[in-house]
């Protein structure tokens, strides 16, 4: 078992819960909380995984889906402008067939 002690003010609960979720089909996941921090207990299920690619595999995955949630929260802005210019443009063709 390998166990990972998490800072919440680092990582969210999402990027935690993702990164688990993805692992989850190699590995067995308990987590606990403690004030900010987080324990996540893995297991591997298959014996022969090493404790160092477990560590590496779990790294990636967090630090991936922060990366993720870094990105989505930079972009959001970018993304609401070009979905209401692509609606409006239907409106606009809607309005347009029924003249």
């Amino acid at each position: 078992m390998i166990e990972f002690i998490i800072d919440r003010t680092i990582y969210s609960d999402a990027c935690i819960t993702k990164s688990i979720y993805a692992l989850s089909k190699d590995y067995d996941c308990q987590r606990s909380m403690s004030g900010t921090k987080e324990s996540v207990k893995m297991t591997p299920r298959d014996t022969s995984v090493s404790e160092e690619g477990a560590r590496h595999a779990f790294l990636q995955m967090l630090n991936d889906y922060k990366a993720r949630e870094i990105i989505a929260s930079e972009t959001k802005d970018i993304r609401t402008i070009l979905y209401a210019k692509a609606f409006a443009d239907c409106d606009d063709f809607d309005e347009e067939v029924e003249q």
